[in-house]
């Protein structure tokens, strides 16, 4: 059952992310808190109370009275987030961070509405009248969507290596521009190939899985998993190279969360664009707008901070 099968991969990413955390060397600390038999949270307050009989706190006992700040631990969670507020406002007014941040938002914003909600719908939805230009579906089986999702993820695979090596040679930033106009332009093509993009109908109008181009919208969908490659790979990228190493974990957490805040937007908005217009595909045509003026946005940014910097050097 559907549930189980959920259930199943759940636990599977919780037993990695465990076994990540205990057995790698960039995640594991000494004195995990589980340790010591006291939550996180609780570890500051309990390590601060004085000793009734010398005044030594338990912390002073064990660095011989020299207050250590072991990772920045707050007192309680209203810090935590009070501290991890001020960390993001402050990264957010970074101009180099700002825009890589708000375009991952957009990113993620569109491929929830269209790959991940309005695709599917696309594919398995009853047979489109081509005359009419509606792109409604193309009644594909349950199996066929999912050779055509394998097909999409194999594309990621392979073009990793080559994503990677594009924005190292033509920077991240251009890299972002490239992947997001591949992604937009494929994104706008599917509605197209999967209502006119079919052959020998035999004169019947209706599009099905029998008469679809799959070549065409096999080559369409591949241009779009390369440009989220190039997308995912380079936000990542960017970023890390946008602020110091003692902030690289907080600059990613805060590009993590503003592409969940934009998976969340985009797979609502989509459903409610797709009922208004009575239209799948010009709902995923809508995506394809916001995420290529997303795109358009970054490139002016990126464009005048490359000029100020060069401006910069030169003067120097």
């Amino acid at each position: 059952p559907p549930v189980f099968f959920s259930l199943v991969v759940g636990g599977s990413y919780g037993v990695l992310a465990v076994w990540n955390h205990l057995s790698l060397v960039e995640t594991k600390r000494g004195d995990e808190w589980w340790e010591r038999e006291r939550l996180p949270w609780h570890c500051r307050a309990v390590d601060s109370i004085v000793d009734d009989a010398d005044g030594v706190t338990s912390k002073e006992k064990k660095t011989g009275g020299k207050e250590s700040n072991t990772g920045g631990l707050t007192k309680t969670i209203s810090n935590a987030l009070r501290d991890t507020t001020e960390q993001w406002t402050e990264l957010m007014n970074n101009p180099n961070v700002r825009p890589i941040v708000i375009m991952n938002g957009f990113y993620l914003c569109a491929i929830s509405g269209s790959q991940m909600t309005l695709l599917p719908l696309l594919l398995t939805g009853g047979g489109a009248t081509a005359a009419s230009g509606a792109a409604t579906g193309v009644a594909l089986t349950a199996t066929a969507v999912g050779q055509v999702y394998m097909w999409m993820s194999a594309v990621q695979v392979l073009g990793n290596p080559a994503a990677g090596r594009f924005a190292d040679r033509a920077g991240k930033g251009a890299a972002i521009v490239a992947g997001g106009i591949l992604t937009s332009a494929a994104m706008a093509s599917v509605p197209l190939v999967c209502a006119y993009g079919y052959l020998g109908d035999g004169g019947s109008g209706i599009l099905d899985a029998s008469n679809l181009n799959w070549p065409l919208l096999a080559g369409t969908l591949g241009f779009w998993s390369l440009g989220g490659t190039l997308l995912a790979t380079s936000h990542v990228a960017a970023i890390s190279d946008a602020v110091p190493d003692s902030r690289r974990s907080q600059a990613i957490a805060l590009l993590r969360t503003a592409g969940d805040v934009g998976f969340l937007c985009g797979a609502a908005g989509a459903g409610i664009a797709a009922d208004m217009v009575g239209d799948v595909g010009l709902a995923m045509q809508f995506g394809s707008g916001v995420l290529m003026g997303a795109t358009g946005w970054f490139g002016l940014q990126h464009l005048a901070l490359w000029r100020l910097n060069n401006d910069k050097s030169g003067r120097k």
